[in-house]
């Protein structure tokens, strides 16, 4: 299993190809952290959904230019322990968020949404949210953190652990805590930087893929809440890139 990580995440390390530009003002996380990791899950179908999500046609990671420059802080801090970090997601197209309802929706499983485990609008979309992990820089094998990535029940709150993994879960909570990232509770992968900022981010629904609609002409597939509507294998859409 932890072959199999190291492998995903070494292949993910580099954003693919036929990418977007960040929004003004923003950056592609692979330039501003150093050594930082991906394992982009939506882009493929290795997340909950079991299929890729509109909006991430290509593999990649952005942030607005200063969580990502207290991210490489963070970057830098676990480097002296020896560890470093895997991105699972960061900024979310507001497309990908509204694809996560429509399968909880057309599944059966709105209690998600209640319950706060799937966000009806999410700061992920606003660029300064992030879902990551930390890993041994020696083996590149994700440390041990109790449960995985997107396990959407209450075993992945953030203190609902035992003996090493709480400590190793506070440990990176206090981490990214000292250079302004806030843990959400219920979830000990996802930090949003300076929550309480006034005004907020705007939402944002750029496509990492160049060849996805633009932002303000992509429009949800047919159907796509009800039972019974599958997803696309693959984020596969005509427009050319430039």
């Amino acid at each position: 299993m932890a072959l199999a990580l190291l492998a995903t995440a070494a292949l993910a390390a580099e954003p693919s190809s036929g990418l977007s530009s960040p929004p003004k003002g923003w950056v592609d996380l692979t330039s501003a952290v150093p050594g930082v990791r991906l394992d982009i899950r939506y882009h493929l179908a290795d997340n909950f959904t079991g299929a890729p999500l509109p909006g991430y046609g290509a593999a990649d990671a952005w942030l607005m230019a200063g969580p990502a420059a207290d991210l490489a802080r963070v970057q830098a801090d676990l480097a002296a322990e020896g560890k470093g970090l895997l991105v699972y997601d960061a900024y979310r197209p507001l497309r990908g968020t509204l694809a996560m309802v429509a399968w909880a929706t057309r599944t059966g499983q709105t209690a998600l949404l209640d319950n706060g485990y799937i966000a009806r609008r999410s700061n992920h979309n606003r660029g300064n949210t992030i879902d990551l992990t930390v890993i041994d820089l020696a083996t590149g094998a994700p440390l041990d953190m109790g449960v995985p990535f997107d396990t959407l029940d209450d075993r992945a709150h953030t203190r609902n652990a035992t003996g090493e993994v709480l400590d190793r879960r506070l440990h990176f909570v206090e981490l990214m805590r000292r250079h302004g990232w806030v843990n959400y509770w219920k979830e000990w992968w996802h930090f949003t930087w300076h929550p309480d900022d006034d005004p907020a981010p705007v939402a944002r629904d750029v496509p990492y893929g160049c060849f996805e609609p633009a932002e303000g002409a992509w429009k949800p597939p047919s159907g796509w809440n009800m039972p019974g509507w599958t997803a696309p294998a693959a984020v596969t859409e005509p427009n050319e890139c430039r």
